[in-house]
């Protein structure tokens, strides 16, 4: 019997690997998405409070409201060993708010919520895996932000970044019944932003956003035969450093160009820590699940064009690293690298503008080698995904 519950427990375990190479989660703000993302060199609306916070201060208005939302359809994909291709279709929502106030000529306040890292999951179907896996986690960020203006030309800004984790698993295993985890956690951190504006054409902007570890605890369910048994567990990873530069140049008044390089340091996330409490004879169990992520650097470009009627015509590209070494790779954690399609419109009237943004993620097929019995063994693992999003901004 004991060694019936450290089998269960320690299946459950394997199932712990997070998204981390696929966490990163830049969609904030339409009008920034639509071009390319690189946004760290405008930083001219609310969701500068995450590209980059020192932006804030030049926003020509008193008061900024920007309400976004967008709706990720990503396919997961796996081809096992046999050669038989799986899908996972899990698709998610991803509201957001920023909000801007100037106080004095110096200082502006900002606040925002979004979903920073992760923000999806997986759900794989019994009839392809012959084991059903469901496995979701978000992480979201209440923010508070303040922008320094220095002279003219320079701004700083800060901000505190308050996460709240939440991660669901359900599975089963054969004549064991469902296991499923619940577990929720916070986390603190901080970032700062630098804007220069060298002439009114030029934009240049530097993000730092801080690290955190980030321990989510609660309840993982695990069925022995008739017998349920609702164990408390936690689960603690690492999120990581983040550096992002970027430029901007106004070619003429209605015509705007933007860049940025990211940098982000995922060697911080080198393992997963587990552990399921008080498990019937067997006590605390506690697994180091090795990850080992790289650092990775995203890059980014695009542009937006004002039309005399007050549309905005947008588009960019961009291309992001994975951060996942093969040994990492699994159905849980499919990351590869991906070339983004970005673009978008928008319509401002007045004290209102709305804007609409499309990506689409196209990734590059990984293969995962081992052995098994003494038999070579291949795994594929690929990734696409198709984004659409909404916004609209008030200024006062």
């Amino acid at each position: 019997m004991k060694k019936g519950f450290i089998f269960i427990a320690s299946f459950l375990l394997g199932f712990v690997s997070l998204w981390a190479g696929g966490w990163n989660n830049t969609l904030m703000g339409c009008r920034a998405i639509s071009m390319g993302g690189a946004f760290s060199g405008v930083a001219d609306d609310p969701s500068a409070i995450f590209f980059n916070p020192a932006g804030i201060v030049f926003q020509k208005q008193n008061f900024n409201l920007s309400i976004d939302g967008f709706y990720v359809w990503p396919t997961h994909e796996y081809t096992l060993p046999t050669g038989k291709k799986a899908q996972s279709k899990y698709n998610s929502p991803l509201p957001q708010i920023f909000m801007t106030y100037r106080m004095s000529d110096k200082v502006t306040l900002g606040f925002g919520v979004f979903v920073p890292y992760a923000g999806g999951g997986v759900d794989w179907k019994k009839e392809e895996l012959g084991t059903p896996f469901k496995s979701t986690l978000g992480i979201y960020s209440l923010t508070p932000s303040l922008a320094y203006q220095v002279s003219e030309k320079l701004s700083l800004g800060f901000v505190l970044n308050f996460y709240r984790g939440v991660l669901s698993v359900d599975t089963e295993m054969g004549s064991f019944g469902p296991m499923s985890e619940e577990e929720n956690g916070s986390a603190l951190s901080a970032g700062f932003g630098l804007m220069y504006k060298p002439t009114e054409k030029i934009g240049l902007g530097f993000t730092l956003r801080g690290p955190a570890t980030l321990k989510i605890s609660g309840t993982t369910s695990i069925n022995f035969g008739t017998m349920k048994l609702n164990l408390d567990s936690d689960t603690t990873f690492k999120l990581p450093w983040d550096l992002e530069v970027g430029f901007s140049y106004r070619f003429t008044e209605s015509f705007l160009f933007s860049t940025s390089a990211e940098y982000t340091m995922w060697s911080t996330l080198d393992k997963v820590k587990k552990t399921i409490k008080d498990v019937p004879l067997s006590g605390d169990m506690n697994v180091d699940e090795v990850m080992d992520f790289e650092n990775i650097l995203v890059l980014r470009a695009g542009f937006e064009y004002l039309l005399p009627q007050g549309v905005f015509l947008r588009a960019g590209v961009g291309l992001d690293q994975s951060a996942t070494p093969d040994s990492a790779l699994n159905i849980n954690n499919i990351d590869v690298d991906k070339v983004t399609l970005l673009g978008g419109i928008g319509y401002k009237a007045g004290k209102m503008q709305i804007d609409a943004a499309y990506a689409y993620a196209l990734g590059k097929e990984r293969q995962r080698k081992f052995a098994s019995f003494g038999l070579p063994l291949i795994e594929k693992y690929n990734l696409n995904v198709f984004i659409l999003g909404i916004g609209v901004t008030f200024s006062f």
